[in-house]
């Protein structure tokens, strides 16, 4: 088995999602550079719930994708068709993460944190 054919065989979606979360949490560590066993112990915990969490719902996203890639090209329809309750939806799935974004920090602001 030659290089290009190993690359190939390395390369699935749950190698690459793992990769990207890898690399992000390398930069954060990088970056964060925290001093205090504090910052160390939430560190760790943000660590672990992503590892935990967030890499399996991005896994559950990109396998929803890959499965339903299969049932689309079977049934010979473009993304747009396949998908058009997403293009239409999105929108207001942003406007909702967005208002849910400003309401958490609002009310850590009115908290005090």
């Amino acid at each position: 088995m030659n290089l290009k054919e190993r690359w190939r065989k390395a390369c699935t979606a749950d190698n690459i999602v793992d990769f990207s979360v890898d690399v992000f949490l390398i930069v954060f560590d990088v970056l964060s550079s925290p001093i205090l066993i504090v910052m160390r112990v939430v560190r760790w915990l943000l660590n672990k719930f992503v590892n935990q969490h967030v890499k399996g719902f991005i896994k559950k996203i990109v396998h929803w994708f890959i499965d339903h890639r299969k049932i689309r090209l079977e049934r010979g329809q473009s993304i747009f068709r396949y998908y058009w309750y997403l293009w239409i939806l999105s929108p207001f799935i942003l406007f909702g993460l967005w208002i849910f974004i400003l309401v958490t920090i609002g009310v850590r602001q009115g908290l005090g944190s």
